[in-house]
């Protein structure tokens, strides 16, 4: 979801001669899992591949990258809006699953674990 809102809304790369190994969409999509799951989002791409895959990623990267990404898309208004809204929405995901099971558990007699 992140991905796709930030190749709509952003450009591909922060200038001309910017190096062509990350795309901002890619940085910004990192950025949101980061602000999600609040752990830190290089250990956490390098435990899983598939998410990488996911982003388009062909590497992990460096923390300083990220930091540096954030910099300077965190200062864009269209950028901070962006990961605002994104996070709401997948706080909002995440609140009605856990309502689902929930009701899935009490309708089972289960318990249910928070996510």
């Amino acid at each position: 979801m992140a991905l796709q809102v930030a190749k709509d809304r952003l450009p591909t790369y922060a200038h001309v001669n910017a190096p062509k190994k990350f795309t901002q969409p890619q940085l910004f999509a990192c950025l949101v899992l980061k602000r999600h799951f609040n752990r830190g989002i290089v250990a956490m791409l390098a435990d899983m591949p598939a998410l990488c895959e996911d982003i388009g990623l062909k590497s992990v990267p460096h923390y300083t990258t990220l930091q540096k990404a954030a910099h300077r898309l965190l200062n864009l208004q269209v950028a901070n809006d962006l990961l605002e809204s994104t996070h709401e929405q997948l706080q909002s995901k995440k609140n009605d699953a856990s309502k689902r099971e929930a009701g899935r558990c009490r309708q089972h007699g289960t318990r249910s674990l928070a996510l």
